[in-house]
């Protein structure tokens, strides 16, 4: 009897330790160097889907070399993991544009449009995107163009200063998008259009410039929340959180955005290989205090610091052990795959 006692804990261990690993992998999304099927970065993650290591990736113009190319390799992700993996890019058009198969506008251009004439836009894109084999755009920017100095403002990232203009062309952005199973990301939550600074490169701070209407799209476009997510920002702000920037901030995601604003679909980071953050915070405090903080998709693009081709081993061993020491909260987990694997479910249908 003690034997199969022993037998059943032994069982029920295993199977809690394949459904964390399960879960921690869904909360991973990497970037990878690579163009091609044959490429050594593009096996690497391939092998990590099988694996059930990460969630999916996200591709750069250093990973697309023809369509036919990426068109393959993205069929073979697909087929790669049994959960369907996110692929996933940010191209917003305009000069955040990751392929030149078709040029769409500026957020900034396609404000002067009609709403008919900027949906046949955005429907040309959604419809290469569908024909690429991506499933997660994330995009549309909806910071406000309140800075003219700002990254933002100088990108023609924005459709304006009018939140109702900016929240009128996301809507359509993400509309056309999710008529194909795509999964959009409005950012940078809660609003880099008002700071100068940018923070691929390093601390930025909005205290002093932030405007209460950069929240208006987060929530105008609440009625979108379950087949979108919201990415939060590096940015420093004490109107949220006097300590920590918004994609490591409590005070922030699960205060004022799940609380305050209502939002409850997935949180994604902004890209925490981002000097912000690197030069500022251990990977070891970026994933627990993100996790923490309600992040529930973490992203590490390897496009801006030299890309660590054991970083993802890095992380799951950071989260695994966060758990055992009570340092994370597995019930953090549990709800970001949940969310997660909800959302995944849209892309499949």
């Amino acid at each position: 009897m003690r034997k199969f006692f022993l037998f059943l804990f032994l069982i029920s261990t295993c199977v809690f330790a394949l459904d964390i690993d399960e879960k921690i992998g869904q909360m991973i999304i990497v970037g990878f160097k690579g163009d091609s099927v044959k490429s050594r970065g593009f096996k690497q993650v391939q092998k990590q889907l099988k694996k059930g290591e990460i969630s999916g990736v996200i591709l750069f113009s250093r990973n697309i070399k023809s369509k036919n190319d990426l068109i393959q390799m993205n069929n073979e992700l697909l087929k790669s993991s049994k959960i369907v993996p996110f692929i996933s890019i940010d191209n917003e058009g305009g000069q955040i544009q990751r392929y030149d198969f078709i040029q769409t506008k500026s957020a900034k251009e396609i404000a002067k449009l009609s709403e008919k004439q900027a949906r046949e836009e955005y429907q040309k894109m959604a419809n290469l995107e569908h024909e690429l084999g991506i499933n997660l755009n994330f995009a549309p920017c909806v910071d406000l163009e309140i800075n003219k100095n700002s990254i933002i403002a100088k990108k023609e990232r924005s459709y304006g200063e009018n939140s109702d203009i900016v929240s009128k062309y996301a809507e359509i952005f993400i509309q056309e998008h999710n008529k194909l199973n795509i999964i959009n990301s409005i950012k940078h939550f809660p609003g880099h259009g008002s700071v100068a600074g940018d923070t691929h490169l390093g601390f930025v701070e909005s205290t002093n410039t932030f405007k209460n209407n950069e929240l208006l799209p987060y929530i105008n476009l609440l009625n979108y929340d379950d087949k979108n997510m919201v990415m939060v920002s590096h940015v420093f702000n004490k109107n949220f959180d006097e300590k920590y920037p918004a994609s490591l901030s409590e005070l922030t995601l699960k205060g004022f955005l799940r609380g305050k604003i209502g939002f409850d679909g997935v949180i994604v980071s902004d890209d925490f290989d981002m000097r912000a953050i690197k030069n500022n915070y251990s990977l070891e405090e970026t994933v627990e205090k993100a996790i923490n903080a309600g992040v529930n998709l973490l992203v590490f693009s390897g496009n801006i610091s030299k890309n660590d081709k054991n970083e993802v081993k890095k992380m799951r061993k950071i989260i695994k052990n966060g758990i055992k020491t009570g340092k994370i909260d597995i019930e953090n987990i549990n709800n970001s795959y949940e969310r997660i694997i909800n959302i995944k479910k849209l892309i499949e249908n």
